[in-house]
């Protein structure tokens, strides 16, 4: 009886221990809830960095840069390879005239634009950066070599074609915009949404360039049918400018029939621009 009693006193005692084993696990499970905590606060962090990234194109597109400028700068320093804050950068330094930061950061942007849609925005980005600074020839490098890096996208056919027009070279750039044109239906799908119409309006601008009036009439329709609330005003700014390409059809009734019919279909509903 004493050796019976003596095992049953062991097994309750090794019982008691296997308990205490127990507990100490389930206290490591602190440890598992630390995960699943700094996974919260993960999630919560990138939500407030999304918000510096929409924050930042608010102040781009209200023409406040050097604010955008800190917005990207905090979202790029949590996504320190997001090509798209770089860029967004890149741009805002073109648009304050600092060409230097501006080709700094879009050097950055191409090391993280991984695909090659990505690729070559940046590309015509830096193009666009050369043009506005009178430098055509540099421009048209970039402006080609985004074209061969993502063919699909015709508005770098219609930059090039733009480009030529400005080099004197009016043949070469017919020849472009007859490829643009086969494929300017594609234009709305490569598009930002704060950015559709451009291609359209590009295009009408080439063809005022080389005096092709139809043509000018038929882009700058699907422009504004595209986009009215930013072509209607931007027309109407543009053919009262005398030094636009677009001052001399002022006159055109055609011109006047059109932004009369999608005045109505603005956000105001009414003229932006008198003169």
């Amino acid at each position: 009886m004493r050796l019976v009693r003596g095992f049953l006193i062991c097994l309750c005692i090794l019982a008691a221990t296997a308990g205490c084993g127990k507990k100490v696990v389930r206290q490591s499970m602190v440890f598992d809830l630390d995960k699943v905590f700094s996974g919260i606060f993960a999630s919560t962090a990138k939500e407030s960095e999304e918000q510096f990234k929409e924050k930042g194109i608010r102040l781009a597109r209200e023409g406040d840069f050097k604010s955008a400028i800190d917005a990207f700068m905090r979202h790029v320093e949590e996504y320190p390879e997001d090509y798209f804050g770089f860029n967004a950068i890149a741009v805002c330094y073109k648009n304050l005239g600092d060409d230097t930061n501006a080709m700094r950061n879009f050097e950055r942007a191409l090391e993280f634009a991984d695909n090659p849609e990505d690729h070559a925005k940046v590309l015509a980005n830096i193009g666009n950066l050369y043009h506005a600074r009178n430098k055509f020839q540099t421009a048209l490098v970039y402006y080609k070599e985004a074209a061969s890096v993502f063919e699909k996208n015709p508005l770098y056919h219609i930059l090039i074609a733009r480009t030529f027009i400005n080099l004197g070279e009016d043949e070469r750039a017919r020849k472009v915009l007859t490829q643009a044109e086969q494929n300017a239906r594609a234009i709305d799908t490569y598009e930002r949404s704060d950015e559709r119409g451009l291609g359209y309006y590009h295009l009408a601008h080439c063809f005022a360039s080389l005096g092709e009036e139809d043509k000018v009439y038929k882009y700058l329709e699907l422009a504004i049918k595209t986009n009215p609330d930013v072509y209607v005003r931007r027309t109407e700014k543009d053919i009262n400018d005398q030094k636009n390409l677009l001052f001399s059809l002022k006159e055109d009734p055609r011109i006047k029939t059109l932004l009369d019919r999608y005045s109505a279909k603005t956000s105001t509903g009414r003229w932006l621009v008198r003169e």
